[in-house]
């Protein structure tokens, strides 16, 4: 009877490790989530069907999160916040088995990340974590690759994350889209005693004028720069980062937000800092290669608010 019981868990055992081999028989009769990989060139379609719409594609060690069951030959995966489709006979998991992860990655179009991702201050999984990404997230990427990391702008700074979790978005995908112009909100005329204003109003006068580290005008600003330029016009001294400025001033609440008052982004800490314009809207100077411009606070992780006077 023992020997009859060792035989039986053995053959269960072979029996799990074939199945982890055989793509979409290995895939979760539940909906629980399992990270796969891509055993190639994968297409992610919008349903399931050979025709369906392309929104996008893995190349072989690629990850991505299967999210239902099989049917049909097609998996459910999570790709750019939305439920897509790849076949299954092209995924192998769990991901600890099948294909390496990839070393390079084409660098040309927009790239998304397939599941949470860790940015890093370095190509090594041991570098200082910086922050992180949600699934969907899209990634512009340097062009530097190392130790199978890719480089990008992550908060102002340059930043790395791992290949495996990037896919590429089809350049047909509906999923890619380009957001209306923002059109300059109508701001309040400069009111005596109101410094928020004053000082908005002198960014707005800055608009177009480029992003330079360490700037603080008048050609040129980093985003700390800009606003301490803003509130110097309305004679307020601010200091120079904005994580110190972060520790200046009143602090406010996001809804009691008013014209002028300094919004930052980017966790405890915050790497950048704006001025509100109202409507929930901000002007900045964000990141290099970008000048003076509208955004909305929706667009960056919020940290907090500050009146200097």
């Amino acid at each position: 009877m023992r020997r009859a019981a060792v035989r039986l868990r053995l053959l269960l055992a072979m029996t799990v490790c074939a199945a982890a081999l055989l793509g979409s028989a290995a895939l979760p009769a539940s909906a629980s989530t399992v990270m796969a990989r891509a055993t190639g060139h994968l297409d992610v379609r919008g349903s399931a069907s050979g025709t369906a719409r392309l929104v996008g594609t893995l190349e072989r060690g690629h990850r991505i999160s299967v999210v239902g069951r099989t049917a049909g030959g097609w998996a459910p995966v999570r790709f750019h916040r939305q439920t897509a489709y790849v076949r299954s006979a092209s995924l192998y998991r769990p991901a600890t088995g099948g294909p390496a992860a990839p070393r390079t990655i084409t660098t040309t179009g927009t790239k998304v990340t397939t599941t949470r991702v860790n940015v890093r201050s370095g190509a090594a999984a041991t570098r200082s974590l910086v922050g992180r990404l949600p699934e969907g997230s899209a990634v512009t990427l340097t062009g530097k690759v190392a130790n199978g990391y890719a480089q990008t702008r992550y908060a102002g700074s340059l930043r790395w994350v791992y290949i495996a979790y990037l896919g590429s978005l089809a350049v047909t995908s509906p999923a890619v889209v380009t957001p209306p112009p923002v059109v300059p909100p109508v701001v309040p005329p400069v009111v005596t005693g109101n410094k928020g204003v004053t000082a908005l109003a002198f960014a707005q006068t800055q608009l177009g004028k480029p992003y330079a580290y360490g700037a603080v005008g008048p050609s040129a600003y980093d985003c700390s720069g800009l606003v301490l330029a803003a509130w110097k016009k309305a004679g307020v001294t601010l200091p120079r980062t904005s994580q110190q400025q972060f520790a200046f001033g009143t602090k406010v609440a996001k809804a009691d937000l008013r014209p002028g008052d300094l919004v930052f982004f980017y966790g405890p800490s915050p790497s950048h800092v704006a001025l509100y314009v109202g409507n929930g809207r901000i002007i900045h100077s964000p990141r290099p290669g970008k000048t003076v411009e509208y955004s909305q606070v929706a667009y960056m992780p919020y940290a907090g608010a500050r009146r200097p006077g």
